[in-house]
Protein backbone atom coordinates (compact mmCIF):
# COMPACT_ATOMS: atom_id res chain seq x y z
CA UNK A 1 0.00 0.00 0.00
CA UNK A 2 2.40 2.17 1.03
CA UNK A 3 4.93 1.62 -1.96
CA UNK A 4 1.65 2.25 -4.00
CA UNK A 5 0.76 5.33 -2.80
CA UNK A 6 5.07 6.76 -2.88
CA UNK A 7 5.36 6.02 -6.33
CA UNK A 8 1.81 7.61 -7.33
CA UNK A 9 2.62 10.50 -5.16
CA UNK A 10 6.31 10.92 -7.22
CA UNK A 11 4.43 10.66 -10.26
CA UNK A 12 2.52 13.63 -9.33
CA UNK A 13 5.24 15.17 -8.11
CA UNK A 14 7.08 14.85 -11.54
CA UNK A 15 4.58 15.91 -13.62
CA UNK A 16 3.91 18.98 -11.42
CA UNK A 17 7.64 19.95 -11.65
CA UNK A 18 7.95 19.62 -15.35
CA UNK A 19 4.08 21.10 -16.06
CA UNK A 20 3.82 23.79 -13.90
CA UNK A 21 4.83 26.69 -15.83
CA UNK A 22 2.61 25.38 -18.70
CA UNK A 23 -0.32 24.89 -16.55
CA UNK A 24 0.29 28.71 -15.21
CA UNK A 25 0.65 30.52 -18.74
CA UNK A 26 -2.42 31.70 -18.63
CA UNK A 27 -1.95 33.67 -14.84
CA UNK A 28 -0.83 37.37 -15.20
CA UNK A 29 2.73 37.93 -13.98
CA UNK A 30 2.56 38.93 -10.18
CA UNK A 31 1.16 40.69 -8.79
CA UNK A 32 -2.14 39.44 -9.28
CA UNK A 33 -4.24 41.84 -7.05
CA UNK A 34 -5.44 45.11 -8.35
CA UNK A 35 -4.93 48.30 -5.94
CA UNK A 36 -6.68 48.64 -3.02
CA UNK A 37 -9.25 45.10 -4.01
CA UNK A 38 -8.98 43.94 -0.25
CA UNK A 39 -9.30 47.29 1.40
CA UNK A 40 -10.91 47.34 5.20
CA UNK A 41 -10.06 43.35 5.71
CA UNK A 42 -7.80 41.70 8.65
CA UNK A 43 -5.43 38.85 7.44
CA UNK A 44 -3.23 36.53 9.11
CA UNK A 45 0.02 35.20 7.11
CA UNK A 46 2.37 32.63 9.04
CA UNK A 47 5.49 32.79 7.72
CA UNK A 48 5.32 36.07 6.08
CA UNK A 49 9.15 36.95 6.30
CA UNK A 50 10.22 34.77 3.15
CA UNK A 51 9.22 33.19 0.11
CA UNK A 52 5.72 32.69 -0.51
CA UNK A 53 4.56 34.11 2.33
CA UNK A 54 6.36 36.88 2.21
CA UNK A 55 5.04 38.07 -0.92
CA UNK A 56 1.66 37.27 -0.11
CA UNK A 57 1.73 39.12 2.55
CA UNK A 58 3.02 41.97 0.71
CA UNK A 59 0.66 42.21 -2.13
CA UNK A 60 -2.58 42.06 0.67
CA UNK A 61 -0.77 45.25 2.23
CA UNK A 62 -0.91 47.14 -1.21
CA UNK A 63 -4.10 46.08 -2.13
CA UNK A 64 -4.86 47.84 1.45
CA UNK A 65 -5.54 44.85 4.16
CA UNK A 66 -4.40 44.96 7.16
CA UNK A 67 -1.70 42.30 7.43
CA UNK A 68 -0.91 41.11 10.17
CA UNK A 69 3.05 39.19 9.52
CA UNK A 70 2.82 36.09 12.09
CA UNK A 71 6.70 35.21 12.61
CA UNK A 72 9.21 33.83 14.61
CA UNK A 73 11.64 36.33 12.94
CA UNK A 74 10.20 40.04 14.90
CA UNK A 75 13.41 41.67 13.36
CA UNK A 76 13.14 40.77 9.80
CA UNK A 77 9.69 41.07 10.01
CA UNK A 78 9.53 44.75 11.23
CA UNK A 79 11.78 45.76 8.83
CA UNK A 80 9.47 44.47 5.74
CA UNK A 81 6.53 46.12 7.36
CA UNK A 82 8.38 49.08 7.22
CA UNK A 83 9.60 49.28 3.88
CA UNK A 84 5.95 47.95 2.61
CA UNK A 85 4.57 51.16 3.92
CA UNK A 86 7.41 53.56 2.79
CA UNK A 87 6.43 51.86 -0.44
CA UNK A 88 2.57 52.69 -0.01
CA UNK A 89 3.15 56.10 1.17
CA UNK A 90 5.57 56.92 -2.39
CA UNK A 91 2.40 55.43 -4.34
CA UNK A 92 -0.22 57.64 -2.33
CA UNK A 93 -1.61 54.74 -0.21
CA UNK A 94 -1.30 54.08 3.35
CA UNK A 95 -0.38 50.22 3.63
CA UNK A 96 -1.40 48.68 7.36
CA UNK A 97 1.19 45.94 8.15
CA UNK A 98 1.69 45.06 12.10
CA UNK A 99 4.10 42.36 13.48
CA UNK A 100 3.05 39.97 16.08
CA UNK A 101 5.56 37.20 17.43
CA UNK A 102 4.70 33.30 16.74
CA UNK A 103 7.09 29.98 16.51
CA UNK A 104 5.40 27.23 15.61
CA UNK A 105 7.78 24.62 16.78
CA UNK A 106 6.53 25.95 20.27
CA UNK A 107 2.83 24.93 21.07
CA UNK A 108 2.55 27.55 23.93
CA UNK A 109 3.37 30.44 21.63
CA UNK A 110 0.97 29.51 19.96
CA UNK A 111 -1.51 29.80 22.34
CA UNK A 112 0.15 33.12 23.31
CA UNK A 113 -0.35 34.32 19.98
CA UNK A 114 -3.91 33.61 19.34
CA UNK A 115 -4.58 34.54 23.32
CA UNK A 116 -3.08 37.72 22.20
CA UNK A 117 -5.46 38.36 19.33
CA UNK A 118 -8.66 37.27 20.96
CA UNK A 119 -8.09 39.43 23.97
CA UNK A 120 -8.41 42.76 20.79
CA UNK A 121 -12.03 41.42 19.78
CA UNK A 122 -11.05 42.00 16.61
CA UNK A 123 -12.98 40.64 13.12
CA UNK A 124 -10.75 38.09 11.25
CA UNK A 125 -11.33 37.90 7.28
CA UNK A 126 -8.62 35.38 6.37
CA UNK A 127 -6.25 32.99 7.97
CA UNK A 128 -3.55 31.88 5.94
CA UNK A 129 -1.47 28.84 7.48
CA UNK A 130 1.60 29.54 4.68
CA UNK A 131 4.66 28.45 7.17
CA UNK A 132 5.96 25.53 6.70
CA UNK A 133 9.32 23.34 6.35
CA UNK A 134 11.00 20.74 4.78
CA UNK A 135 14.05 19.16 5.99
CA UNK A 136 15.86 16.73 3.80
CA UNK A 137 18.85 14.73 4.86
CA UNK A 138 18.86 15.28 8.26
CA UNK A 139 18.47 13.15 11.07
CA UNK A 140 15.03 13.08 12.72
CA UNK A 141 14.59 15.87 15.49
CA UNK A 142 11.71 16.91 17.65
CA UNK A 143 9.95 20.38 19.37
CA UNK A 144 9.88 20.99 22.96
CA UNK A 145 5.85 19.74 22.71
CA UNK A 146 7.88 16.05 21.96
CA UNK A 147 6.37 16.04 18.37
CA UNK A 148 8.41 15.25 15.61
CA UNK A 149 9.01 18.86 14.10
CA UNK A 150 7.71 18.58 10.35
CA UNK A 151 4.47 17.05 12.28
CA UNK A 152 4.43 19.85 14.36
CA UNK A 153 5.25 23.31 12.05
CA UNK A 154 3.12 21.92 8.74
CA UNK A 155 0.67 20.62 10.86
CA UNK A 156 -0.15 20.06 14.81
CA UNK A 157 0.59 23.95 15.56
CA UNK A 158 -1.67 25.06 12.25
CA UNK A 159 -4.33 23.43 13.22
CA UNK A 160 -4.12 24.35 17.16
CA UNK A 161 -3.74 28.39 15.75
CA UNK A 162 -6.81 27.73 13.15
CA UNK A 163 -9.07 26.41 16.10
CA UNK A 164 -8.51 29.08 18.45
CA UNK A 165 -8.52 31.74 15.73
CA UNK A 166 -12.25 30.43 15.11
CA UNK A 167 -14.21 32.93 16.95
CA UNK A 168 -12.35 35.85 15.26
CA UNK A 169 -13.32 34.25 11.80
CA UNK A 170 -17.14 34.27 13.33
CA UNK A 171 -17.11 38.03 13.56
CA UNK A 172 -17.96 38.39 9.70
CA UNK A 173 -20.22 37.27 7.40
CA UNK A 174 -17.55 35.37 5.74
CA UNK A 175 -14.53 34.38 6.67
CA UNK A 176 -11.87 31.89 5.19
CA UNK A 177 -8.62 29.90 6.31
CA UNK A 178 -6.28 29.17 3.75
CA UNK A 179 -3.90 26.32 4.09
CA UNK A 180 -0.63 26.35 2.01
CA UNK A 181 -0.41 22.91 1.26
CA UNK A 182 1.84 20.57 -1.37
CA UNK A 183 1.91 17.90 -3.99
CA UNK A 184 3.91 16.18 -1.68
CA UNK A 185 0.77 15.20 0.27
CA UNK A 186 -0.19 12.72 -2.79
CA UNK A 187 3.25 10.36 -1.39
CA UNK A 188 2.39 9.89 1.80
CA UNK A 189 -0.26 7.63 3.63
CA UNK A 190 -2.15 8.34 7.21
CA UNK A 191 -1.70 6.93 10.28
CA UNK A 192 -2.50 8.72 13.31
CA UNK A 193 -1.27 6.47 15.64
CA UNK A 194 2.26 6.37 14.28
CA UNK A 195 3.17 10.11 13.26
CA UNK A 196 1.47 11.74 16.36
CA UNK A 197 2.88 9.55 18.49
CA UNK A 198 6.06 10.83 20.38
CA UNK A 199 8.53 7.89 19.88
CA UNK A 200 11.54 8.98 19.61
CA UNK A 201 14.49 7.21 17.54
CA UNK A 202 12.82 6.56 13.86
CA UNK A 203 15.84 4.59 12.26
CA UNK A 204 13.77 4.56 8.87
CA UNK A 205 13.27 8.42 8.66
CA UNK A 206 13.02 10.48 6.10
CA UNK A 207 12.68 13.77 5.90
CA UNK A 208 10.76 14.04 2.80
CA UNK A 209 8.37 11.39 3.84
CA UNK A 210 7.33 13.44 7.22
CA UNK A 211 6.90 16.50 4.89
CA UNK A 212 4.33 14.61 2.66
CA UNK A 213 2.82 12.70 6.35
CA UNK A 214 2.43 16.37 7.93
CA UNK A 215 0.71 18.09 4.75
CA UNK A 216 -1.07 15.09 4.31
CA UNK A 217 -2.16 14.97 7.82
CA UNK A 218 -2.89 19.11 7.42
CA UNK A 219 -5.32 18.80 4.23
CA UNK A 220 -7.31 15.99 5.93
CA UNK A 221 -7.87 18.31 8.99
CA UNK A 222 -8.79 21.19 7.43
CA UNK A 223 -11.22 19.06 5.21
CA UNK A 224 -12.51 17.20 8.24
CA UNK A 225 -12.89 20.53 10.07
CA UNK A 226 -14.77 21.86 6.77
CA UNK A 227 -17.46 19.19 7.23
CA UNK A 228 -18.00 19.56 10.84
CA UNK A 229 -18.72 23.67 10.81
CA UNK A 230 -21.03 22.98 7.75
CA UNK A 231 -23.06 20.17 8.88
CA UNK A 232 -23.96 22.60 12.10
CA UNK A 233 -24.57 25.67 9.39
CA UNK A 234 -22.02 27.10 10.37
CA UNK A 235 -20.69 27.84 6.60
CA UNK A 236 -19.34 30.98 6.76
CA UNK A 237 -15.91 29.92 7.11
CA UNK A 238 -14.94 28.59 3.96
CA UNK A 239 -12.13 26.46 4.33
CA UNK A 240 -9.37 25.94 1.23
CA UNK A 241 -6.21 24.06 0.44
CA UNK A 242 -3.58 25.10 -1.84
CA UNK A 243 -0.42 23.76 -3.36
CA UNK A 244 1.36 26.41 -4.79
CA UNK A 245 3.21 24.03 -7.09
CA UNK A 246 7.04 23.55 -6.97
CA UNK A 247 8.83 27.12 -5.59
CA UNK A 248 12.06 28.27 -5.16
CA UNK A 249 11.88 29.03 -1.37
CA UNK A 250 14.00 29.19 2.15
CA UNK A 251 11.45 26.17 2.90
CA UNK A 252 13.64 22.93 1.37
CA UNK A 253 16.57 22.94 4.14
CA UNK A 254 19.36 20.78 2.60
CA UNK A 255 22.73 19.74 2.93
CA UNK A 256 23.68 20.51 -0.91
CA UNK A 257 22.32 23.13 -3.35
CA UNK A 258 19.85 22.61 -5.87
CA UNK A 259 21.63 22.08 -9.23
CA UNK A 260 20.86 25.18 -11.32
CA UNK A 261 18.93 23.23 -14.07
CA UNK A 262 16.18 22.21 -11.70
CA UNK A 263 15.62 25.75 -10.57
CA UNK A 264 14.50 26.21 -14.16
CA UNK A 265 11.60 24.11 -13.30
CA UNK A 266 10.66 25.85 -10.30
CA UNK A 267 8.24 28.95 -9.54
CA UNK A 268 9.57 32.38 -8.06
CA UNK A 269 8.21 32.60 -4.74
CA UNK A 270 5.91 35.69 -6.18
CA UNK A 271 4.89 32.87 -8.24
CA UNK A 272 3.96 30.62 -6.13
CA UNK A 273 1.75 33.25 -4.57
CA UNK A 274 -0.34 33.43 -7.09
CA UNK A 275 -2.85 30.86 -6.31
CA UNK A 276 -2.69 31.85 -2.35
CA UNK A 277 -4.00 35.01 -3.35
CA UNK A 278 -6.35 33.69 -5.33
CA UNK A 279 -7.60 31.58 -3.12
CA UNK A 280 -7.94 34.49 -0.26
CA UNK A 281 -9.37 37.11 -2.77
CA UNK A 282 -11.44 36.13 -5.26
CA UNK A 283 -15.18 35.48 -5.15
CA UNK A 284 -15.28 33.16 -7.44
CA UNK A 285 -13.90 30.50 -5.08
CA UNK A 286 -17.01 30.02 -3.49
CA UNK A 287 -18.20 28.18 -6.51
CA UNK A 288 -16.04 25.14 -6.06
CA UNK A 289 -16.69 24.61 -2.32
CA UNK A 290 -18.43 21.28 -1.43
CA UNK A 291 -19.26 21.63 2.42
CA UNK A 292 -17.14 24.50 2.88
CA UNK A 293 -14.43 22.66 1.51
CA UNK A 294 -11.90 23.13 -1.82
CA UNK A 295 -8.53 22.03 -3.08
CA UNK A 296 -7.01 24.52 -5.39
CA UNK A 297 -3.75 24.08 -7.14
CA UNK A 298 -1.05 26.61 -9.08
CA UNK A 299 -3.18 27.26 -11.61
CA UNK A 300 -5.57 28.73 -9.56
CA UNK A 301 -8.35 25.83 -10.53
CA UNK A 302 -9.45 23.30 -8.36
CA UNK A 303 -7.91 19.87 -8.05
CA UNK A 304 -8.23 15.97 -6.90
CA UNK A 305 -6.23 15.22 -4.29
CA UNK A 306 -5.13 11.87 -2.61
CA UNK A 307 -7.53 9.18 -2.50
CA UNK A 308 -7.06 9.36 1.62
CA UNK A 309 -8.50 13.08 1.39
CA UNK A 310 -11.93 11.54 0.05
CA UNK A 311 -12.41 9.05 3.19
CA UNK A 312 -14.16 11.22 5.33
CA UNK A 313 -14.09 8.66 8.38
CA UNK A 314 -10.19 8.86 7.90
CA UNK A 315 -10.29 12.54 7.76
CA UNK A 316 -12.69 12.53 11.03
CA UNK A 317 -9.71 9.93 12.49
CA UNK A 318 -7.26 12.44 11.83
CA UNK A 319 -8.85 15.58 13.05
CA UNK A 320 -10.04 13.89 16.63
CA UNK A 321 -6.52 12.51 16.55
CA UNK A 322 -4.76 15.59 16.34
CA UNK A 323 -7.32 17.08 18.89
CA UNK A 324 -6.48 14.76 21.56
CA UNK A 325 -3.26 15.70 21.02
CA UNK A 326 -3.55 18.85 21.11
CA UNK A 327 -5.58 18.65 24.03
CA UNK A 328 -2.73 17.21 26.29
CA UNK A 329 -1.40 19.02 29.24
CA UNK A 330 -4.20 21.97 28.56
CA UNK A 331 -7.10 23.07 30.99
CA UNK A 332 -9.19 23.74 27.47
CA UNK A 333 -10.94 20.97 25.94
CA UNK A 334 -10.23 22.16 21.80
CA UNK A 335 -13.19 19.65 20.67
CA UNK A 336 -15.60 21.15 23.25
CA UNK A 337 -14.40 24.46 22.43
CA UNK A 338 -15.03 23.43 18.62
CA UNK A 339 -18.76 22.24 19.68
CA UNK A 340 -19.45 25.49 21.50
CA UNK A 341 -18.12 27.57 18.67
CA UNK A 342 -20.46 25.56 16.25
CA UNK A 343 -23.64 26.12 18.28
CA UNK A 344 -23.39 29.55 18.59
CA UNK A 345 -22.80 30.05 15.28
CA UNK A 346 -26.28 27.87 14.79
CA UNK A 347 -27.76 29.80 16.95
CA UNK A 348 -26.65 32.55 15.30
CA UNK A 349 -28.21 31.33 11.78
CA UNK A 350 -31.31 30.58 13.23
CA UNK A 351 -32.33 33.90 14.51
Amino acid sequence: MERRVWMRGVWEMMKEAFCQKIMTYHLPSPPLLLPNQFSGRTVIVTGATSGIGLHTARELAMAGAHVIMACRNVKAANELARVWEHESRVSGESARVEVMGLDLMSLSSVRCFAGEWERRGDPLHVLINNAGILHMGEPQRFSEDGIERHMQVNHVAPALLTALLVPSLLRVPTSRIINVNSVAHHCAVVDPKRWMGKTKGDDDFSGLRAYGESKLANLMFLKALASKLSYRRKTSIQCIAVNPGIVNTKLVQRPVPIPQWRLFWMFHPSQGARSVLFCATHQGVVDDLVDSFAYYTCNCKPAPTSAQVTDQEACLDVFRSTLEVLNTGTNKNLTQLLDDYCDHAEHKANT
